[in-house]
C-alpha cells in the first residue's frame, strides 16, 4: 500500500498551521509530518540525527516544500532530494508566496513535480491544496518502491 504520510517544509508557523488545517480535511494530522527546518526534514528523509531508527522504507508520498527557509534554502534541499537513491523519486510540489518566473524556472530545472503559488485568500488556499493532496493521494500512480533504488 502506498504511503498517505505527507511531508510539509514550511518556516511560517501561521502558514504551516494554515496548510496543516487545510490537508487535514482528507489527510489525518498524524499523517502530516511538518518541519519548519530544512535540514530536519533532510534528517528525516535520509533517517540521520533524532531520526536515525526510522524505517528508511517509510517515505511520504509527497512533499510541499516553501522556498524561503532557514539554514537550507528550499533550492537546496530539493537538490539533496533529487540527489539521492532512496527519495529522487517522491514527488515535491513547491509552494511558495513568490511567483517569480526565475524562482519557477529554477524549482523546475531542479527537479520540482510542479510549482504552485501561495494565494492570499485561504478559501483559494484550501481549495487548492485539497486538490492537490486528491491528486498526489488518490489519482497518481507512484513508482514501485523497488524503482527508488
Amino acid at each position: 500500500m502506498a504511503s498517505s504520510t505527507v511531508m510539509l517544509i514550511e518556516d511560517a508557523a501561521d502558514d504551516a498551521e494554515l496548510i496543516s488545517q487545510a490537508l487535514a480535511d482528507d489527510i489525518p494530522r498524524e499523517q502530516i509530518l511538518v518541519f519548519a527546518d530544512g535540514g530536519a526534514a533532510l534528517d528525516y528523509l535520509f533517517c540521520r540525527g533524532d531520526h536515525a531508527g526510522r524505517d528508511p522504507a517509510e517515505l511520504p508520498a509527497f512533499i510541499l516544500l516553501d522556498l524561503k527557509l532557514p539554514r537550507l534554502s528550499g533550492f537546496d534541499i530539493l537538490k539533496e532530494i533529487r540527489g539521492n537513491d532512496i527519495t529522487h523519486l517522491i514527488p515535491v510540489t513547491v509552494l511558495s508566496a513568490s511567483d517569480d518566473a526565475d524562482d519557477v524556472r529554477t524549482a523546475a530545472m531542479l527537479g520540482a513535480n510542479s510549482y504552485v503559488h501561495k494565494a492570499g485568500d485561504f478559501a483559494r488556499q484550501r481549495d487548492d491544496l485539497a486538490r492537490l493532496a486528491r491528486y498526489w493521494l488518490d489519482l497518481n500512480i507512484p513508482p514501485p518502491a523497488s524503482a527508488r533504488h
